[in-house]
C-alpha cells in the first residue's frame, strides 16, 4: 500500500502540473478542468492498484481522498511558481513595473491573502469538490469493476 501512496503522490503531482498548465493558460472552464483532473487521477490510482493488487474499496476510496488533496495543494502549488515566473518576467521587462513592484516576488502566504476574494475561494472550494468528488467516484467505480492484470488461474 505504501507503494500506491508514494506512487499515487507523484502521479497526483504531475496530473496537477498539467492542469496548472491549462489553467495558466487561460482556457479552463471552471468545472471541467477540475472534472478532467479528477478523473483521470482517479483512473491513474486505479490503475496503480490494479497493477500493486491492492484491494479493498474502502482503503482505496480513502487513499483517493488524501491524494485528491495532495493533487489541490500541487496545482495551487504550480499556480504559485507560474505567478512567481510572471512577476520576474513583468520587473525585466518593463521599468515601469520595476519601479513600484518589489524584486521579490510576494511569499506563498502574501499570494494566497492578496489573491483570496470571496468569489476566488467560492471558486477554489468547488474545483476542490470536484476534484475530490470525481477522483473518488472513479475509484470506486473502477475498483468495483477491476479485472486482475494476469489471468488468475481456475481452481
Amino acid at each position: 500500500m505504501l507503494i500506491w501512496y508514494v506512487a499515487g503522490t507523484v502521479a497526483a503531482i504531475v496530473i496537477a502540473w498539467l492542469a496548472a498548465l491549462v489553467h495558466a493558460s487561460g482556457h479552463a472552464p471552471v468545472v471541467l478542468v477540475p472534472l478532467v483532473l479528477g478523473i483521470a487521477l482517479g483512473a491513474t490510482l486505479s490503475i496503480l492498484a490494479a497493477a500493486r493488487r491492492v484491494t479493498g474499496r474502502a482503503r482505496l476510496v480513502i487513499g483517493a481522498i488524501l491524494l485528491a488533496h495532495i493533487a489541490i495543494l500541487a496545482e495551487h502549488a504550480w499556480l504559485y511558481l507560474d505567478f512567481r515566473q510572471q512577476w520576474h518576467e513583468a520587473r525585466e521587462k518593463s521599468p515601469q513595473v520595476a519601479i513600484f513592484r518589489p524584486e521579490q516576488a510576494w511569499s506563498p502566504r502574501d499570494f494566497f491573502i492578496n489573491e483570496a476574494t470571496p468569489e476566488r475561494v467560492a471558486v477554489w472550494c468547488v474545483d476542490g469538490m470536484f476534484i475530490i468528488f470525481s477522483t473518488t467516484a472513479t475509484v470506486a467505480i473502477l475498483s468495483k469493476n477491476a479485472i486482475p492484470l494476469s489471468p488468475v488461474p481456475n481452481p
